[in-house]
Parts: C-alpha cells; structure tokens; sequence
C-alpha cells in the first residue's frame, strides 16, 4: 500500500513538473516559424507580407489625392508668409498665426485645425478653423474663426477666399472700410467649394 501510494506521488509530482514547464514556454505560432525553402531577410531587403486572417477587409494605403493633401494642409501650416498691417506694421509668419492676429486678442490663447479640399486641376480650398479664448478678461470671451483660402500647386500660392483669409493674407480688414467688400465681408464667411 506505501508502494502504491508512494508512486501516485510521484506520477502527480511528474504531472505538475510537466504542466509547469509547459505553462512556462510559449508557443512558437507555424507561421512565424521559418521554412526551409524561404530566403533569410537581410536588413535593407523587403519583408514578406504578413497573411491577412480570413474575413479581414483589404485596405488600401494613401491615394495621391490625399498625401498631396497632407502636403497642402502642412505647408498651410508651416510656411511662413510676409504680410504688411495697415499700421505698417510687418510680420513675417505661418498663416494660423496671421489668422490669430486678426482677432485682435494677443494674450489670447487658441488652438487651430486645417483642413484641405481637393477641388480640381491642382486647386484647392484650404480651411483653418480657430477657437481663440481670452482669459484675460472677466467674463472669459471665446471667438471663433474661420479663414478660407485657395491653394494652386502649379503657382504654389495661397490666395484669400473669405474676409478673414484677406485679413491675415494683406493685413486690411475688408468690413472697416467705408465701403465693405460684399465678397469678403462679413469676415468669418463660409465659402464653398
């Protein structure tokens, strides 16, 4: 009976040494494994693409379109334009920073999107949408503003589309005039494509 009882310790001690080592090494998935006839990859050489699992839709990568799009959307951003104010006052800046100081508010905070719309033939219409938020005073005013443009890629240019694109683009407000630009006037004015 200690025997029998003294063995069926050990086949248990066997079985949870067994399951322990198991537990503990993972699983190398086949696919990952590699065959005998593939190439090794070398760094710099293409890697094979990875099986889709079945039912997973295809996605297609970027179209020009919308790259070049990216490409408008970043130089809107970045570039830097050289505007005179009707003070004659110079500044040298990206547009969302032009757009910012139309309103008027330089201790202001804002935060900024821009947006690109393909339109035809190399056009496009850029949109820089802004909030601007004034904590400085009592109670706390927020603005929002809406700068239209038209991007040429032959030409590459940005020229104004709404008011306030015509505002940060030659520093003259159009609705101040004595005569207000119905084009550009109001200034937030939505344009479309």
């Amino acid at each position: 009976m200690k025997r029998t009882f003294a063995l069926a310790q050990i086949a248990a001690m066997c079985l949870c040494v067994a399951i322990a080592v198991g537990c503990g090494e993972e699983e190398t998935p086949i696919a990952a494994t590699p065959s005998a006839t593939a190439p090794e990859a070398t760094p710099g050489s293409p890697q094979p693409a990875s099986p889709r699992p079945a039912g997973t839709p295809a996605t297609a990568g970027p179209t020009d379109i919308s790259s070049r799009g990216d490409e408008v959307e970043t130089l809107a951003n970045t570039v830097a334009q050289k505007v005179t104010w009707e003070d004659g006052a110079t500044y040298e800046a990206p547009i969302p920073d032009l757009v910012f100081r139309t309103a008027g508010m330089p201790n202001a905070g804002r935060g900024h999107r821009v947006e690109a719309i393909w339109l035809e033939d190399g056009k496009w219409q850029v949109i820089i949408s802004m909030r601007v938020t004034d904590h400085w005073v009592d109670p706390v005013i927020s603005v929002d503003l809406r700068a239209e443009f038209y991007y040429d890629e032959e030409k590459a240019e940005f020229t104004a589309a709404n008011g306030r694109a015509l505002f940060a683009l030659t520093g003259r407000d159009s609705c101040t005039s004595d005569q207000p630009e119905p084009d550009y006037c109001p200034l937030d004015k939505e344009v479309g494509p």
